[in-house]
């Protein structure tokens, strides 16, 4: 399947159109954007690493963690009034950052261009989609859907049903991710490596689940045809 629209396809639309952007490369535990830039002023794409967004009531939280190809900032179309996340670099990162207001130009301008608006709000909305579920699951499934959540988001099949987690997604990150306490996330994470759902190699997490196997395998087809 191709895929019309999505990041690459977004970066060459922007460069047609004579967009400007600037080009960050931050080290890791980078805090993106200066406080006075929390607001509806620029949206920042991730070309390459990770991203952990946070609420910004609850910072040690983690929202999401997010890669290539995601818009940071893009909610506050929807708020202009107070930024509600931070955004944290989880390892090396390539960002373009650009001015909302050449978005909003070449997206609304321009009716051929509403599918990369598409794009855009499906990933958000995967994301949140995740979030919800793991909410609303009883806490002594919450670090089993962690894992599931972001093997699904950012994972790599690995053998015929196992799923990678990249080495840059750490075990407090996941924790952070799922909500819950300390001591009751380790709990739960040793009962998951007991049962066989997890494992870990060379220092990376692996989660054992079939279905999220063949997810996984299906998205990297997808981005594989981009």
């Amino acid at each position: 399947m191709f895929t019309l629209f999505n990041y690459k396809k977004f970066i060459q639309l922007t460069r047609e159109g004579k967009i400007n952007y600037e080009k960050l490369t931050l080290s890791k535990n980078t805090l993106i954007a200066s406080s006075s830039e929390y607001s509806s002023d620029f949206a920042y794409l991730v070309i390459e690493g990770f991203v952990i967004s946070s609420l910004v009531q609850n910072p040690t939280d983690v929202y999401t963690i997010c890669s290539k190809g995601a818009f940071l900032n893009y909610y506050s179309l929807l708020d202009t009034v107070k930024q509600p996340f931070t955004f944290k670099t989880a390892s090396k990162c390539v960002i373009y950052k650009y001015a909302m207001k050449d978005l909003e130009y070449i997206l609304a301008m321009f009716p051929e261009n509403y599918g990369f608006q598409f794009f855009i709000m499906k990933d958000l909305a995967t994301h949140l989609y995740y979030k919800t579920l793991l909410n609303g699951y009883e806490g002594s499934d919450k670090i089993r859907i962690s894992f599931s959540n972001l093997a699904k988001l950012h994972g790599i099949p690995y053998e015929s049903d196992k799923v990678i987690i990249p080495k840059e997604i750490q075990t407090k990150t996941i924790i952070f991710y799922s909500g819950l306490s300390r001591s009751t996330s380790y709990k739960q994470l040793s009962l998951l490596k007991k049962s066989g759902g997890i494992s870990k190699v060379n220092n990376q997490w692996i989660v054992h689940d079939q279905e999220v196997h063949d997810f996984c395998q299906k998205r990297l087809v997808l981005q594989w045809n981009e």
